[in-house]
């Protein structure tokens, strides 16, 4: 494996092999189904409640779960039609940051009064029939407490349509990427809704999946990119990369996973930067896990055969936790600070989301349920 980390290349050689699981010790736990109907987008675990968000056909919707997976509140949002929440996240105060695009009011002109005639003796008006749906170029944040309650709403209007696909937010602000046509952006705001200078990253081939906002105004974005990104060129046919950006905003880090022949990608991450991905080339298909120092160097690596991207969660000190899927059923093991697997549970699907809290436990989002861990 070839990481390129500020315009030098560094080899680290991993052995692609398959780790030996000890017994597992602990159970999951199916303590919600998932309906079909419901459009689920995102999962987040609080102290004190589960989260899910997604959209409905009239409009958003964020609702708390207990532990049991009973709801213990509902909060809508259908102040308009057109929009989409794609992501979230929690603060340190316990409100939930939800992220999305919205379309601007559109102005609706006014059709002159008709005069009654024989063949419409009631002046009556036709409006227009079949209206295109505006696009929704309007980053949009919303913010709810608690409790379930609407604390704010902010937009940052676009020239084009955008979609966001992480937030990440802590004491000082928030931290977005967002997927436009033109290129990857990312983007920060004040806990007050003022936005920063908008960064594009890349332009058509360049993707960004996940941010991370730390403490001093910098935040770590991460994806996958064919691209020249800081002067680092592909390695493989398609790398996942590492970027570090300053309150500026400015790309000061620029660090590339990739392998000849291999497509790679970085699409989940933790606080401690654990990174979950994926590496898929003409002979292998494995998930891939990294812990990276602060300085964005890889400290230990686990890969294992799978079909899909892994997703990360830190557990209590010194534990991690990576969720993948080899076909139809899921895989959760436990590693250590080493990166040493100690357990190893199956379930049904495939994770879409997997959060850690020390009051609540471990819940894994699938398509179809979310699964809590039952420690023994």
């Amino acid at each position: 494996m070839f990481r390129k980390i500020s315009g030098i290349v560094i080899a680290v050689l991993i052995a692609a092999t398959i780790p030996s699981y000890a017994t597992p010790i602990n159970s999951l736990a199916d303590v919600k189904t998932i309906p079909a109907d419901q459009d689920v987008a995102g999962m987040l675990v609080g102290d004190n409640a589960i989260y899910l968000f997604g959209n409905t056909p009239t409009g958003g919707y964020l609702t708390a779960l207990n532990k049991d997976g009973s709801q213990k509140w509902l909060h809508t949002l259908t102040e308009q039609l057109e929009l989409a929440i794609t992501a979230g996240a929690l603060d340190a105060n316990g409100n939930i940051w939800l992220a999305g695009a919205t379309a601007p009011p559109k102005a609706m002109a006014s059709a002159p009064n008709p005069t009654p005639s024989g063949a419409n003796p009631d002046g009556v008006t036709i409006g227009e029939e079949g209206a295109i749906r505006p696009d929704l170029t309007q980053l949009t944040l919303w913010k709810v407490s608690a409790v379930g309650e609407g604390a704010g709403k902010y937009q940052l209007s676009l020239t084009q349509p955008v979609l966001p696909t992480s937030i990440s937010v802590n004491k000082n602000g928030a931290s977005i990427v967002a997927w436009q046509s033109l290129g990857s952006l990312f983007v920060t705001a004040d806990l007050n809704g003022k936005f920063g200078k908008p960064l594009r990253i890349g332009k058509s081939n360049s993707t960004l999946d996940k941010v991370i906002r730390n403490s001093d105004g910098s935040s770590i974005l991460l994806g996958s990119s064919t691209e020249l990104i800081a002067s680092t060129k592909a390695i493989g046919i398609r790398d996942g990369v590492i970027i570090k950006v300053d309150s500026t905003p400015k790309i000061i880090q620029s660090v590339r996973s990739g392998e000849k022949g291999a497509s790679r990608n970085w699409a989940s991450a933790t606080s401690s930067l654990l990174l979950g991905g994926y590496l898929k080339s003409s002979t292998s298909s494995l998930a891939t896990i990294t812990k990276f120092s602060d300085t964005l160097k890889p400290t230990w690596t686990t890969r294992i055969k799978a079909t899909s991207t892994a997703v990360v969660a830190n557990g209590a000190t010194g534990t991690y936790y990576a969720a993948f899927a080899n076909g139809a059923n899921g895989n959760l093991i436990t590693l250590d600070k080493l990166g040493k697997t100690v357990a190893q549970i199956t379930f049904s699907g495939a994770a879409v989301a997997m959060q850690f809290n020390k009051s609540m436990g471990l819940y894994i989002l699938t398509g179809d349920s979310i699964f809590n861990l039952v420690t023994k």
